[in-house]
């Protein structure tokens, strides 16, 4: 008889609990139909934006009603589809797979941006940020999503966020070289997705430097705005080039390059490089070159070996353009 009564208990707790499973169900179905939701399938295209796609889009809408909700994807480059509430948004997209850029501030449209960080695991006595690497950016602040049974196309257009420049300076006394910091100041720190504008940096750009075969080459970078270059514009732009001699003594080398990033067109644009192409400059030092004179009564052990150590304590020999 116990274990009749055990059965007949079983068999009452199954029923209940399927009962309060189809009761949640219709909740959950009621929760569903309180928050609609469209299918929106992102189209990003990249003709004469870049050659090498990205591999990773974040793609966020932001409501612009009190009562929505942001919604945001990480797809493919060539875009994908997303479930967004029917509303009114301001959209922004990105690539997700910079080593350099970092984003922050990405709870508003009005307020998401991309910056480096200091620099950091190099020893020179600077304070610098790091140059940004390649940043892509689309950004609409008036997106209509529909209430639609079907997905619905939304085609974005990423913009270059960055332009890169390089440059290669003849060296005599190359020999006479122990290490070399090369920074730039006066450049584009920080971008706004959602406004698509800059501020300066609030220290010097780090260039990244190779010695060899009697030339000095750099490469550095900044953000940049299709919307307005001015930001840029108003502040001088110098190139700091610091040798540290094999006798311990620093060689600086300050040149005005202001003139050689590339300036605004009309309107405020300013021109695009070609797709993945760096900007050559041609940096306007005395005699078209730097000359590293070897320590009066000193041979030279040669060679660069990129320990800086505490050279700011030594003797500057500056050479000011």
């Amino acid at each position: 008889m116990n274990a009749v009564k055990k059965v007949g208990y079983g068999l009452l707790m199954l029923l209940s609990c399927l009962s309060a499973a189809v009761l949640s169900g219709c909740g959950f179905r009621e929760v569903l139909d309180d928050y609609p939701v469209s299918g929106v399938q992102i189209v990003l295209d990249w003709t004469d934006v870049t050659e090498k796609l990205p591999e990773t889009v974040r793609v966020i809408f932001y409501p612009k009603d009190a009562e929505g909700r942001k919604v945001e994807s990480y797809l493919p480059a060539t875009g994908g589809e997303m479930k967004v509430p029917p509303g009114n948004y301001a959209v922004v997209a990105y690539n997700y797979d910079t080593e350099s850029v970092c984003i922050k501030d990405d709870e508003s449209y009005e307020t998401i941006r991309a910056y480096t960080e200091p620099c950091t695991g190099i020893d020179t006595g600077e304070d610098m940020v790091w140059a940004p690497d390649e940043l892509y950016v689309a950004a609409s602040d008036d997106v209509e999503v529909m209430k639609s049974e079907t997905v619905v196309p939304m085609k974005l257009k990423p913009e270059r966020a960055v332009s890169n420049y390089s440059f290669g300076i003849k060296v005599n006394g190359m020999e006479n070289i122990a290490a070399v910091v090369c920074h730039a100041s006066g450049l584009n720190g920080e971008y706004f997705l959602g406004k698509r504008r800059c501020i300066p940096a609030g220290m010097p750009v780090c260039v990244e430097t190779d010695c060899k075969d009697g030339m000095l080459r750099g490469r550095f970078s900044h953000f940049v705005s299709p919307e307005s270059a001015v930001t840029r514009a108003d502040n001088p732009v110098v190139l700091m080039i610091k040798i540290i001699r094999v006798d311990r003594q620093v060689q600086k080398v300050e040149v005005d390059i202001g003139d050689l990033i590339m300036p605004p067109l009309p309107g405020g644009e300013e021109m695009p490089p070609a797709p993945g192409r760096e900007i050559p400059i041609e940096v306007p030092v005395p005699n078209g070159q730097i000359t590293v004179e070897a320590a009066a009564g000193e041979g030279s052990n040669g060679g660069i070996d990129g320990d800086v150590g505490d050279w700011d304590d030594e003797t500057d020999v500056g050479i000011v353009v």
